[in-house]
């Protein structure tokens, strides 16, 4: 999948959730996440994401930090 729609459904998604508190708002990404995405989706982001972070959205990387810890715990 082109990374271009992966990046505009998660930005919607921490805009959905710009309103909680940012600890709070990751979780709920990160949730979101594992549960609608597929691990190739999720990848595909995480590789996005180390190359261009300042082009994501703070909670969107905080929550992608979630699922790296979630993963390796």
């Amino acid at each position: 999948m082109p990374i271009e729609p992966l990046i505009r459904m998660v930005q919607q998604i921490a805009r959905n959730n710009a309103a909680l508190p940012p600890g709070r708002a990751a979780a709920r990404i990160a949730r979101h996440l594992t549960l609608f995405w597929t691990h190739a989706m999720i990848a595909e982001l995480q590789a996005y994401a180390a190359g261009n972070p300042e082009e994501l959205d703070a909670t969107v990387r905080a929550a992608l930090q979630t699922l790296v810890a979630e993963s390796l715990g």
